[in-house]
């Protein structure tokens, strides 16, 4: 087990309650933390509801990334490639989460444009 990448997993947990938080509005938008696309950074409403809809798919990949960090417990010889393979978790995570968040945060604004009409 590394060092590295128990490390890699325990931020990678810790981005859970912030993304939470941002969904509940106690995180606004225009601070340093949260997602920074633009879709998600169009409005209030659009902010929260981006989050909230990443934090889902983001969770399990952190916890996927717990059990990678792990893994070399099991498998002994992976624990050199254990922080990579747990990073690539992190950012897969990440990812997704960002693409479910910009769709969510995408029909926001678009409900917002046909109320608007």
């Amino acid at each position: 087990m590394s060092t590295g990448a128990i490390i890699l997993a325990v931020v990678g947990l810790a981005f859970i309650p912030i993304l939470a938080l941002c969904g509940r509005g106690v995180i606004p938008r225009g601070w340093g933390v949260g997602i920074r696309l633009p879709a998600i950074q169009q409005s209030d409403a659009a902010w929260r509801a981006g989050h909230r809809a990443a934090v889902p798919p983001y969770a399990v990949f952190a916890l996927v990334a717990v059990g990678v960090a792990v893994l070399p417990l099991a498998v002994p010889a992976l624990s050199d490639a254990d922080p990579a393979l747990t990073a690539v978790v992190i950012i897969a995570g990440l990812v997704v989460g960002g693409i479910v968040g910009s769709r969510a945060a995408e029909r926001v604004a678009s409900d917002r444009d046909l109320r608007d009409a």
